[in-house]
C-alpha cells in the first residue's frame, strides 16, 4: 500500500545541551497515550502504546528533542518527547525545561527496512499538526479533552471496517491536536460532524469544524 507523507507540528523545543553525554537515564512520565515505535519517526512501526501517566526509562534523546528512546513495561522503543514530561529532583518538566545532567543525547541507528517501516516508509513529510504549548499538554489538555469527546462506537466500527491509506506527519496524533486543512479526510456515512484518516500508522477521528483530533481508535 502506497504511503503519503506530510508533517504534525507540535510545539517549538531548542537543542539539548551537547554536555549530557555522560547524563544516566531519566525517569519521565507519558502525558497523552503515546504511541512507542521501532524508531524515532512518524514512519516507523507502532511497537505498543504508552498509557497516559504511565511512567518510562528515558535512556537518551536526539539532539533536536524530537524523540526519545525509552524503556517500558512492554519493551524498548522511541516515543515522541514533547509529550513525555520529565522527572527531575521530583518536578515533573517538559524536555525543554530539564538541566543538560537529566538527558544524554543519542544518536539514531535504528534500522530502516520492510521490518520496522509502516509502508515501506514511501513518502515524505509536507506539513505540520498543531498541538499547542507544551504547557497545556503538560496540564491535561489531551485528556481534558478526550474526557469531554464523545464518539459513537457506530462510528469506531465503520471506520475500523474501512481503512484508508497512511499520511505520515512528525508527530503523533494526540487527542487535541489539530490537522492541517490540507489533508484529506475521509466522510463517515450519516454523520456530519466526524472525519476520519490514517496518521502514521494510527486510525484517527476528526472533529469537521475544526480538524482537531477527537478519538484514535486502536
Amino acid at each position: 500500500m502506497k504511503a503519503k507523507m506530510l508533517t504534525l507540528a507540535t510545539v517549538s523545543v531548542a537543542a539539548l545541551a551537547a554536555s549530557s553525554m555522560g547524563a544516566a537515564a531519566a525517569s519521565a512520565a507519558a502525558s497523552a497515550d503515546l504511541n512507542l515505535r521501532a524508531g524515532p519517526g512518524p514512519e516507523f512501526r507502532i511497537l505498543s502504546v504508552i498509557q497516559n501517566g504511565e511512567s518510562v526509562t528515558v535512556d537518551g534523546c536526539l539532539a533536536t528533542q524530537e524523540w526519545c528512546e525509552v524503556q517500558t513495561a512492554s519493551g524498548t522503543g522511541w516515543a515522541y518527547a514533547p509529550y513525555l514530561m520529565f522527572d527531575e529532583d521530583g518536578a515533573m518538566k517538559p524536555l525543554p525545561q530539564v538541566t543538560s545532567q537529566t538527558v544524554t543525547v543519542i544518536e539514531d541507528t535504528s534500522p530502516r527496512d520492510e521490518a520496522t517501516l509502516i509502508a515501506g516508509g514511501i513518502g515524505a513529510v509536507a506539513g505540520a499538526l498543531i498541538a499547542g504549548p507544551i504547557g497545556a499538554i503538560a496540564g491535561g489538555m489531551a485528556t481534558g479533552i478526550a474526557a469531554n469527546a464523545s464518539v459513537d462506537p457506530e462510528v469506531e466500527v465503520y471506520v475500523r471496517n474501512n481503512p484508508v491509506q497512511p499520511v505520515f506527519l512528525s508527530g503523533e496524533p494526540v487527542v487535541g491536536a489539530q490537522v492541517p486543512a490540507d489533508v484529506t479526510i475521509y466522510e463517515v456515512p450519516d454523520n456530519q460532524n466526524v472525519a476520519y484518516l490514517n496518521i502514521n500508522g494510527d486510525t484517527v477521528l476528526v472533529d469537521r469544524s475544526d480538524m482537531r483530533v477527537i478519538g484514535v481508535v486502536r
